[in-house]
């Protein structure tokens, strides 16, 4: 009698960062969770803890090599971004837990916040795929954005302690200091020249926690929003903040939002910037171009 030979199971990889979120404890409990959640019918899974800075992208890039399917982010957007540039452009699928503090990614593609069910979207095998961003040498898949977003940033890197308290703490600090800058920047062959507190150069819509600075952004349309930010009064701070929530960010008069498929930006001298919530030194000109459809993405 023949026999029916079993389907093979897909290989999935997790790539974990102890130090992303505020809740070390947890990271240590991702192999109980992956083994209670993940349908074990589907998948063999192993998992890799990164133990220095920007391991991420080698690891992941190995563990495509070696032939997984899946290779799962469990942290931040910054690790997120950092597993993913090993994945561009090939056909290994990334995989989100959202482990820290912002997660704006995850929420923008709706993957569950919490761990448990984050790791179930992997069972019911769903995937689209999504744009990516060059920016000089990296890339990201969320935001970047130079000016005072940068400065916070690279503020909140240092601070030790993480978690939306405080990141307003320092962005609080810091605001009434400092002093917008002029930008010239190329947008698909016209030159605009603008002073701004920020830019932010979206892919998705949001910084994490819910604040969403381009409302419109499409994550799969070959398109980048350019948002142009003046700085704002201190008693109107209230009222940025709800429309920052309420998605009405793009009805101010203090922001300005242009959709791009690649910008040139001068500025005066080599700084730092924010991508996808890391601040990261580049050189004094950028270049971004939208790389469409590069990356593969389990989505609920």
């Amino acid at each position: 009698m023949m026999t029916q030979e079993q389907p093979s199971k897909r290989r999935i990889t997790f790539i974990v960062n102890p130090a992303s979120g505020t809740n070390r404890s947890l990271n240590q409990e991702i192999p109980e969770l992956i083994d209670k959640n993940l349908d074990q019918s589907l998948f063999e899974w192993d998992i890799i803890y990164i133990t220095g800075e920007k391991q991420a992208i080698s690891l992941s890039k190995e563990a495509a090599e070696r032939g997984t399917d899946i290779i799962v982010a469990v942290g931040g957007d910054g690790t997120v971004s950092e597993v993913a540039r090993g994945l561009v452009g090939s056909q290994v699928t990334l995989g989100i837990i959202p482990a820290g503090s912002g997660n704006g990614l995850a929420r923008f593609l709706g993957i569950p916040m919490g761990i448990a069910e984050a790791i179930t979207v992997f069972n019911k095998g769903n995937s689209t795929r999504i744009d990516t961003v060059n920016i000089n040498e990296n890339s990201f898949l969320s935001i970047a954005g130079v000016g005072f977003d940068a400065l916070v940033a690279d503020k909140f890197a240092q601070a030790g302690r993480r978690g939306f308290l405080s990141y307003f703490k320092i962005a609080s600090r810091e605001y009434p200091f400092y002093k917008p800058r002029k930008y010239i920047m190329d947008i698909d062959g016209q030159i605009v020249k603008r002073r701004a507190l920020f830019i932010s150069f979206a892919n998705s819509d949001q910084f994490g926690y819910n604040t969403t600075i381009a409302p419109t952004a499409n994550i799969s349309d070959g398109l980048m929003d350019v948002c142009i930010v003046k700085k704002i009064p201190m008693f109107k701070a209230p009222l940025i903040a709800t429309m920052l929530i309420a998605k009405k960010i793009d009805q101010s008069s203090y922001v300005e939002i242009i959709k791009a498929r690649q910008v040139s930006l001068r500025r005066r001298k080599n700084e730092v910037i924010n991508i996808d919530g890391e601040p990261v030194l580049l050189t004094r000109d950028l270049f971004l171009k939208v790389n469409p459809l590069a990356l593969k993405v389990m989505v609920p």
